[in-house]
């Protein structure tokens, strides 16, 4: 049986492939899809953001300015980010570098030492308020998909269904997997903290497996009910839903959306401690970055 979170990131990436033309009013439900409601491509305009990204669409009508600065922070760049990334591209940097760790953790069993070290990276990873100091970018998983549900609620409070119904649709979704997703990223914490709080090799080693599934629910969501399907529920979603509801968005508008996989930004960010851990490259390659 395949893993839903591995679905999740397929059909994510199905999702940034599509051309514009392909998905219109998809159902919020990444494991379906739906053709009703299409929109007829009519002008197109050159609208700037205050971010520095100009996005050219192809619809009837143009979304509001103030959503595209929104959106343009969630999928272009974010000022207070490190080296400007968008707020997606650093959640899921900083959300993979945490899995990496939490990975390295169990991999030398008779070095429990070793492993309350790796929950610093972990920590710092998803919230460096916590933990100052560690292998991360010093952002924040947290901090990043709060963000994202933040600018997405402000995009959507922006425009009505009839001006952008793509919007209005998918916004609402976008925005309950960025909270679920960070809600998810403190269970982590949590977890991180108890880990470091054993003295039990065998109890510390159960931890770190309930760690590395929580991580891999907050960046691809979990199919709680077993229906077969990601999203659908409150509850299920992770900051890969949230990115798959943006992409429909960006599809529908008729807009490019931006690459989002970090694969290529550990080096120019100094994470090459990531490279030196033990088949860290294997496991970013499963995770498709």
């Amino acid at each position: 049986m395949v893993p839903p979170y591995s679905i999740a990131a397929r059909l994510l990436r199905v999702a940034l492939l599509l051309p514009p033309a392909a998905v219109h009013a998809q159902d919020p439900d990444p494991g379906r899809s739906s053709l009703a409601g299409r929109l007829t491509p009519a002008d197109t305009a050159v609208v700037p953001l205050v971010t520095g990204f100009e996005g050219v669409l192809e619809g009837s009508a143009a979304l509001p300015q103030d959503a595209l600065v929104h959106l343009g922070y969630i999928a272009e760049r974010y000022p207070d980010a490190p080296s400007e990334l968008s707020l997606l591209k650093a959640a899921m940097l900083e959300g993979e570098i945490a899995a990496a760790w939490a990975r390295v953790s169990g991999v030398d069993t008779l070095d429990l030492e070793r492993t309350h070290r790796a929950m610093d990276n972990v920590i710092h990873a998803l919230d460096p308020e916590q933990m100052p100091d560690g292998a991360g970018m010093g952002f924040g998983f947290l901090r990043a998909a709060q963000a994202v549900g933040l600018h997405a609620q402000l995009a959507t409070l922006t425009a009505s269904d009839t001006v952008a119904p793509a919007l209005a649709f998918h916004g609402p979704f976008m925005v309950r997997a960025a909270r679920e997703a960070g809600a998810r990223a403190n269970d982590a914490v949590a977890l991180a903290r108890r880990i470091q709080g054993t003295s039990d090799r065998r109890r510390a080693l159960r931890l770190v497996e309930q760690l590395s599934e929580a991580l891999r629910s907050m960046m691809y969501g979990e199919d709680r009910d077993r229906d077969g399907r990601i999203g659908h529920v409150s509850g299920e979603g992770g900051i890969a839903q949230a990115a798959y509801h943006l992409a429909l968005i960006y599809r529908v508008e008729g807009m490019a959306l931006p690459g989002l996989r970090p694969q290529n930004l550990y080096d120019s960010l100094g994470l090459d401690t990531l490279g030196r851990q033990p088949d860290s490259v294997r496991f970013r390659r499963r995770r498709g970055f």
